[in-house]
């Protein structure tokens, strides 16, 4: 049967030499019926524990799961390409433009963490909702130290997802912090045509589903993943 292998980071001095394309294009392997990922890292050479997540037509899969005709297989080292998980830090409305004590609907949280989650093998989630769910009972110390660490948090992550359909001060700011340190931005909002999101963000998306198609795709673990690590690492 025929496949497809797609190799990320230092896999790809395993990329075999007549394969067509560049190395970060997937390239066509044979292998005998009921084979598994293992019989591609056999036949490529690559040592044992260099694989640390395989990816079968862009869902989380096992080493040892049976491929089928027409698979599409990435094999991923610790981290695509660091020794440390995909730090993904998750920013957004919370009060927006409120006047009250109350919050904006924060499942949009929930639904971003669960996709990064079985997308993304071993991502490292930052969300200050989740970290701090009672904040708007905090006392004026404990709010201006949370303020100021999750605005420094943004600053140290790989990636930050802003999730914007409303004006956001906190969220602006988390944003230019994170573009002062090489952090690559996704903002998802309607608001293009503000400064704040043309400046500072790598990528503007219209909604949440259109990320959320990104992830199923495996745009988002093919070009975005390895475009960010490269951007931190500049």
């Amino acid at each position: 049967m025929k496949v497809e292998v797609k190799l990320y980071g230092v896999l790809r001095a395993n990329r075999p030499a007549a394969a067509e394309g560049l190395p970060h294009h997937a390239f066509a392997m044979h292998l005998p019926e009921k084979a598994t990922a293992v019989h591609i890292t056999n036949q490529l050479g690559i040592e044992d524990g260099l694989v640390t997540a395989v990816a079968i037509n862009n869902e989380t899969a096992e080493l040892d799961t049976i491929l089928q005709d027409g698979d599409q297989i990435s094999l991923f080292p610790p981290s695509v390409g660091g020794s440390e998980p995909l730090r993904v830090f998750i920013a957004g409305v919370m009060q927006a433009n409120r006047h009250d004590t109350l919050m904006e609907s924060q499942d949009y949280r929930l639904l971003l963490s669960d996709a990064l989650r079985r997308h993304i093998p071993d991502v490292q989630l930052i969300d200050p909702w989740a970290e701090n769910p009672n904040s708007l009972q905090y006392t004026d110390d404990q709010a201006r130290h949370t303020f100021l660490s999750m605005t420094n948090k943004a600053s140290e992550a790989d990636l930050l997802i802003a999730y914007l359909p409303l004006p956001s001060m906190g969220t602006a700011m988390e944003m230019w912090q994170a573009y002062q340190n090489n952090t690559y931005i996704i903002a998802i909002t309607p608001y293009v045509h503000h400064w704040a999101i043309r400046f500072t963000a790598n990528d503007v998306l219209p909604d949440l589903e259109s990320l959320l198609s990104w992830l199923e795709d495996g745009r988002f673990q093919q070009q975005i993943v390895p475009a960010a690590l490269a951007l931190r690492q500049s």
